[in-house]
């Protein structure tokens, strides 16, 4: 997160609902603190196609759970995005970043509400396992998922 996006996000965290996994809702001083603490991690991404620019889309938040998982606090996605594989592609930057950190394992929560079933296999479909009522992936076994989506350098290439 950034001074110019952490409004952004702020925002979505109070509005989206369907693509929310947990709705946990923030403001911009608990993202700001969020951002400025190491004991989390955080992802906003933005889209872009022929269609034009989508801005931001998609946020996730990860909190060191312990020295060797990361729990997903928070992951929302603009419906407007959904079946263009980024899922999977923000599944694969997180699973990167973890792994590159040293972290073993990525811990999911789905906290179901009236608004948010088309999520409930979101993990599953994913390929985390579950234990209890929490969503387990094991760094070690993972693949990258199919995804068609490029990362933009700064430079516009990608």
């Amino acid at each position: 997160f950034n001074a110019f996006n952490i409004p952004r996000v702020a925002q979505l965290s109070q509005r989206s609902n369907q693509f929310n996994l947990r709705t946990i809702r923030y403001t911009e001083a608990d993202i700001k603190k969020i951002a400025e603490s190491p004991a989390y991690h955080t992802f906003a991404f933005t889209l872009e196609d022929k269609f034009g620019d989508n801005g931001l889309i998609a946020v996730v938040i990860l909190r060191e759970e312990s020295s060797d998982t990361l729990f997903i606090d928070t992951w929302f996605m603009s419906c407007r995005v959904l079946k263009r594989t980024m899922e999977s592609f923000t599944l694969n930057t997180i699973a990167r970043y973890a792994i590159e950190k040293g972290f073993r394992f990525l811990h999911g929560e789905y906290i179901p509400t009236a608004k948010n079933d088309m999520v409930r296999n979101h993990y599953k479909d994913l390929g985390f396992s579950k234990k209890d009522d929490q969503w387990i992936l094991d760094l070690q076994q993972f693949t990258d998922r199919k995804s068609h989506i490029l990362i933009k350098n700064t430079d516009g290439k990608k």
